[in-house]
C-alpha cells in the first residue's frame, strides 16, 4: 500500500501565440484526438497516478471540459481555470490540491505540460521513482546545439560547455510541500515569471537538490505547427 497520494497537475493554460492558428495548440487534432485528450490519458493510464487536476485557459474552460470530463478520465478530480502565467497557474493547481487533500504532506505532484501528448510510461516511472529519494524532480535531455551566450550589444560574449547543458522536459515532479512551500513564498513578492517549476524550487531553495532524470527525444512539446506532424510521425511508428 503507497504512504503517499500521486497527483499529476496537467498545465492547459497556453494561448498558442505561436502556434499559428487561432485555436490553442492543446486543442489540435490528430488523427481524431486532441493533443490534451492524449496528455491526459498518458496519466490516467498511469497505475501510480491516483488523482489529475487539470488547468485550464480561462477562455478555453468550456471546451477543457468537454475534452477532460471524469466520465471519460476517471481519475481526474477538478478542471480549474488558470492565470495569466505559467507560474500562477501552477500556483492555482497547487492550491486545488491543497483545498482537496486538506494537508501538504504525504502528497507528491508531476507537474506537465498539456502539450506534451507523447510521455512514456517509463519518463512517468522514473520520475516518480526518483522521488522516493529527492524532493524536486525534472526530466531533462542533453542538449546536442552550441549554445550562445549573448552580451547587451547581441554579440557573443561565451559559450559554456555542452556537456553541461540539456533542454528541460516535463513532467517535473515534487514533494507537494516543498513545492506548495516555493510557490507560497514567492507569492510574497509576487513573482510568477519564471518558465518551470524547477527554476522556482531552486529560486526559493537554493540549496534543495534537484535530480536530472534522463528524458525521451519523443516526449516532444507541440509549440509550432510542424510539431504537429512530428507527433504524427510518432504515431504512425507506433501503430
Amino acid at each position: 500500500m503507497k504512504d503517499c497520494v500521486i497527483y499529476a497537475l496537467i498545465l492547459s493554460g497556453g494561448a498558442g501565440n505561436r502556434f499559428g492558428d487561432y485555436v490553442p495548440k492543446q486543442f489540435a487534432d490528430v488523427y481524431g484526438k486532441t493533443i490534451l485528450d492524449y496528455c491526459i490519458t498518458n496519466f490516467n493510464r498511469h497505475p501510480d497516478i491516483d488523482k489529475i487536476v487539470v488547468v485550464s485557459n480561462p477562455e478555453h474552460i468550456q471546451r477543457t471540459m468537454q475534452i477532460a470530463n471524469n466520465s471519460k478520465f476517471k481519475k481526474i478530480t477538478a478542471i480549474v481555470e488558470g492565470g495569466a502565467t505559467r507560474g500562477e497557474s501552477s500556483f492555482i493547481g497547487l492550491k486545488e490540491i491543497f483545498q482537496t487533500e486538506k494537508t501538504e504532506k504525504n502528497i507528491k505532484v508531476l507537474i506537465q505540460d498539456a502539450v506534451r501528448p507523447n510521455t512514456k510510461i517509463d519518463v512517468i516511472d522514473k520520475v516518480i521513482k526518483a522521488l522516493n529519494h529527492n524532493n524536486a524532480v525534472s526530466v531533462a535531455i542533453p542538449s546536442t546545439d552550441t549554445i550562445y551566450i549573448a552580451n547587451e550589444n547581441n554579440c557573443l560574449e561565451s559559450i559554456p560547455d555542452r556537456t553541461k547543458l540539456y533542454n528541460a522536459q516535463t513532467p517535473q515532479g515534487f514533494v507537494f510541500d516543498v513545492i506548495y512551500g516555493a510557490y507560497q513564498q514567492l507569492q510574497k513578492v509576487n513573482r510568477f515569471k519564471l518558465t518551470d517549476d524547477c527554476s522556482i524550487i531552486h529560486k526559493v531553495y537554493p540549496d534543495e537538490k534537484i535530480e536530472i532524470i534522463e528524458g525521451d527525444n519523443s516526449n516532444i512539446k507541440i509549440t509550432f505547427s510542424e510539431d504537429l506532424e512530428q507527433f504524427r510521425q510518432i504515431l504512425k511508428m507506433k501503430s
